[in-house]
């Protein structure tokens, strides 16, 4: 049985009860955080999928105007700052102090994100793409 809920900020509705992270797979600074991820993530749980994923199409409803990763866990979504802090903590125990950083005001931690997320097709250029591992593969949604 599927439970669709709708967030506080009506930017998306669910029906997930697992790990993933979903991210905009044209950005090379979010294909470069995602290369991090697997490489660091030891959470057999933690899969990776993109915006336009048929898995994304399937189990999320997204508005138009989503403009974050989004972590969903424990049937709950974290989107910009919340999105990175909460998945490093899950990915790998030694990122669980990052989640001291909850301590400083959302609204501050979102601006920095939002600052980035706004400059991130400008900070880093790349036309390659790199083979994707065999953890890689194991931890993507399609």
């Amino acid at each position: 049985m599927s439970i669709y809920f709708l967030s506080i900020n009506n930017l998306l509705e669910v029906n997930v009860y697992m790990k993933v992270l979903i991210y905009d797979g044209e950005c090379n600074v979010c294909s470069r955080f995602i290369r991090f991820i697997v490489r660091i993530n030891l959470n057999k749980e933690l899969y990776i999928t993109d915006f336009n994923s048929d898995w994304t199409q399937e189990n999320v409803v997204l508005h138009p105007d989503i403009d974050s990763m989004i972590f969903i866990s424990n049937n709950k979504e974290h989107l910009h700052s919340s999105s990175i802090i909460n998945l490093l903590a899950e990915s790998n125990w030694i990122f669980k102090p990052l989640l001291i950083f909850k301590l400083i005001p959302e609204q501050l931690r979102d601006r920095v994100y939002k600052i980035l997320a706004a400059n991130r097709r400008r900070i880093l250029k790349s036309d390659s793409c790199p083979i994707p591992s065999e953890k890689a593969k194991r931890m993507f949604l399609s």
